[in-house]
């Protein structure tokens, strides 16, 4: 095998790899630990406060919901009774009109008879109770 690919080969391999293997190990210091484990707390606090944001704003999102909800069952309910007490109303209104129209009719024909009557008084009146002179 090391007439196939060659020891100059491997021993540069091995170099690169002893050179990355030293470099890793010198760069991972104390300061190198606490800042790859600030980046990991970052992550994982953000992470966690995104969980946190999504749980508060679902939670808001339904409750408005359900105030909403509740505001419009209670608008419909007033809107109901609103219309059945104006249609209570309107038959109130309705019957006291035609009381009124029938009323007015009645009148007219009273005052149609009153006319007639005073018509007939005052020939009653020129025919028999006028003195000649």
């Amino acid at each position: 095998m090391l007439k196939t690919v060659g020891w100059r080969l491997i021993i540069v391999t091995g170099a690169i790899y002893g050179v990355l293997y030293l470099y890793e190990r010198l760069s991972w210091t104390t300061k190198a630990k606490e800042r790859e484990f600030k980046r990991q707390y970052v992550d994982h606090a953000t992470a966690k406060l995104r969980l946190i944001v999504d749980l508060t704003s679902a939670n808001c999102s339904h409750q408005v919901q359900q105030e909403l909800s509740t505001t419009f069952a209670r608008l419909c309910q007033l809107v109901d009774e609103s219309a059945t007490d104006l249609n209570e109303e309107m038959k109130n209104l309705d019957r006291e009109l035609s009381m009124l129209t029938k009323s007015t009719d009645i009148a007219k024909i009273l005052r149609n008879k009153a006319d007639l009557l005073k018509v007939e008084l005052k020939q009653f009146d020129d025919t028999f109770l006028c003195v000649k002179n």
